[in-house]
């Protein structure tokens, strides 16, 4: 097992679910890339994604895509924020693992162009989400 990372320019949940902010704002009128932590991932070889659909509306905490893993088991990922799909990561799409080499930079999953109703309300900072996982052991 490698060591976790938990970088400084995201927002996490405890669903373990990012969402990468611009320095020094929480949201902001692009489109934010979003992904799943290598802590809900745990290792594991991944096969298959089930991305949102471009153009589709997420809810924060809803259910929005699956990561399939060799073992036949699906990780569901869950909206960090509320807003719309700009975009799904065609790289990620093509080569699933990226997810899981990956998951901050080349594996994110897709991108999310907040809602005007969205608030960084329920996100974690990384200090925060430090200690959630080692609260989780």
């Amino acid at each position: 097992m490698r060591a976790r990372q938990i970088p400084s320019d995201r927002r996490f949940t405890a669903t373990h679910s990012w969402v990468a902010l611009a320095p020094g704002q929480n949201f902001s009128d692009f489109p934010l890339r979003a992904g799943v932590t290598d802590t809900a991932l745990d290792d594991v070889e991944v096969v298959r994604l089930e991305l949102p659909a471009v153009r589709s509306t997420i809810e924060a905490g809803a259910p929005c895509a699956l990561v399939w893993s060799s073992a036949r088991t699906a990780v569901t990922v869950y909206a960090p924020i509320s807003g719309l799909v700009t975009m799904t990561n065609a790289d990620a799409a093509e080569n699933p693992q990226l997810v899981a080499d990956d998951p901050f930079h080349s594996g994110w999953l897709f991108a999310v162009l907040p809602s005007p109703t969205s608030s960084a309300y329920g996100l974690l900072t990384p200090a925060q989400y430090a200690t959630e996982l080692s609260e989780a052991v």
